[in-house]
């Protein structure tokens, strides 16, 4: 899959997103409410199976904290960006109660 195709069919959403302990300069993009603390690649690749998304897994580094472990997901787009990661975030709060 080249560049272009991955920017406009797929989102990229990286563990640290969703972290609650991560600022919004860290890489933080949703809201703390929804935000769980120390989301894992694992937690993430299971959420988006558990919602039914179209996806792939990627361990990669997030350039901003490259010494921390974590990874990302390209989902297909569908809706806004935000939304899904919160909707991802709620699920993973949801598997860990």
């Amino acid at each position: 899959m080249n560049f272009e195709e991955e920017r406009s069919n797929y989102w990229i959403i990286w563990t640290v997103n969703l972290d609650k302990k991560k600022s919004r300069s860290e890489g933080r993009k949703i809201p703390k409410r929804y935000a769980v603390p120390n989301v894992k690649f694992k937690e993430l690749i299971e959420a988006c199976k558990a919602l039914g998304l179209e996806f792939y897994a990627e361990e990669k580094k997030y350039p901003k904290s490259w010494w921390e472990e974590g990874g990302r997901v390209r989902v297909k787009k569908t809706g806004k960006k935000l939304d899904l990661m919160i909707e991802i975030a709620k699920k993973i709060a949801e598997m860990r109660r």
